[in-house]
């Protein structure tokens, strides 16, 4: 399988502490639906790696395709409904 990458990242610091910026351009989502297409799946997971050569201003870090060795390797894991309710709203920092 050849490897699939889906846009850039950086890190950017805020008041309340680090937050990711991930930016993606149509043809990234494009080469992500096609692959989503031709493997019959309705979800993709995208890791986030620290490119080698960092250009002052720029993306830090690109988003490579997860693609797992076979099709049944990986199974996302869905969050229960009951455990997102329990928790107050005050825990967002605005």
């Amino acid at each position: 399988m050849s490897k699939i990458f889906g846009g850039n990242a950086k890190v950017i610091t805020t008041r309340y502490g680090d937050m990711w910026k991930v930016s993606q351009n149509r043809s990234d989502l494009e080469k992500l639906l096609k692959y989503m297409n031709d493997n019959d799946t309705e979800w993709v997971n995208l890791d986030i790696k620290e490119k080698p050569q960092k250009v002052e201003g720029k993306a830090t870090h690109y988003l490579e395709l997860y693609q797992p060795k076979e099709k049944d390797d990986f199974k996302p894991v869905v969050a229960d409904k009951k455990i997102l309710d329990s928790h107050e709203e005050s825990f967002l920092p605005f």
